[in-house]
């Protein structure tokens, strides 16, 4: 058995034991396989040179402080300490007596109920820390199995929500893409093309039809078309045409359209009821009965 045989028969019970621990041990938290992998080829060429007596007697101390902290494949590295150490004042006064400066992003953070056992792992000497793996604790598993679930439903849900709103996105961006070609041009020839459309839709009788095949801005109405001006604005310079195309319409607080449009409504609603009303109709309807009854005795005076 080659060493990559060897190094790839280590990292799956490595993975399991790490589980075991705790459920939420996995990637990002831990490194992955190929970071793991990595790792421990680089170790094993050094124990290589070490067993043939190459390097001197600090590379040979490093060596075997390194395999203290072997399957140490946390992603954070931060340190931690304990409350004893730092006559924190939590000391013995809750389950975990440590705690970690950390800034790691929260998905590869250490879980808090760990950083206890990971203080003993990285400083352990010759093999032997205050904390080793033992059974499992199999209430604490549960629960950790299911907050290990919701994080990742909870994962799941913000890549569905990112990716409908980046395809919603996506098909503005594709409806809005052939809008975009009308000024794909220069700031002048934009504005001079303004002008030429503005001119033609306020300055003459008819619009020039829309081109829906245009590719630009300039493309959309045909400017060398020649129609005639409208009576309207015939008393009207071109300078007076182009400062009413530039200055933006004012709105009276109390416009007299409006005041118009309730004149009409009135003069309607008035004639409507002279025709329509109660009154009206009793008339008409009277005046119908008399005019039957007259036909009838001028019948019987006939005959």
């Amino acid at each position: 058995m080659d060493d990559k045989e060897l190094i790839n028969d280590m990292i799956v019970p490595l993975l399991h034991q790490w589980t075991k621990a705790n459920a939420l041990f996995k990637p990002p938290v831990i490194n992955q396989c190929r970071t793991i992998e990595l790792k421990l080829t680089k170790l094993w060429h050094k124990a290589v040179e070490t067993s043939l007596g190459k390097g001197n007697l600090a590379r040979k101390n490093e060596f075997l402080h390194t395999l203290d902290t072997l399957f140490d494949i946390l992603t954070c590295k931060c340190s931690i300490q304990l409350c004893s150490e730092s006559n924190c004042s939590h000391s013995g006064k809750r389950e975990n007596n440590s705690h970690i400066d950390c800034g790691c992003p929260r998905e590869k953070k250490i879980p808090v109920l760990e950083l206890e056992f990971i203080k003993a792992q990285r400083t352990k000497a010759e093999g032997q820390g205050s904390m080793q793996m033992g059974s499992i604790d199999y209430s604490e598993t549960k629960k950790q199995i299911a907050n290990a679930k919701k994080r990742e439903q909870i994962r799941e849900r913000e890549q569905k929500k990112k990716m409908k709103s980046e395809e919603a996105i996506q098909r503005e961006e594709e409806l809005c893409q052939d809008v975009y070609h009308f000024f794909d041009s220069s700031s002048d020839e934009q504005e001079a093309t303004s002008d030429d459309i503005g001119r033609l839709f306020v300055s003459f009788k008819k619009s020039s039809p829309i081109n829906v095949n245009a590719t630009k801005l300039s493309e959309l109405v045909d400017l060398s078309l020649e129609v005639l001006e409208p009576p309207l604005t015939t008393s009207l310079t071109s300078q007076e045409l182009r400062n009413l195309k530039e200055t933006p319409m004012q709105v009276p607080k109390w416009p007299s359209h409006t005041q118009s449009v309730e004149r009409c409504v009135k003069m309607v609603t008035e004639a409507a009821g002279h025709v329509y009303s109660h009154e009206r109709r009793e008339d008409k309807s009277k005046k119908q009965e008399e005019d039957e009854k007259a036909k009838k005795q001028e019948k019987e005076e006939k005959q």
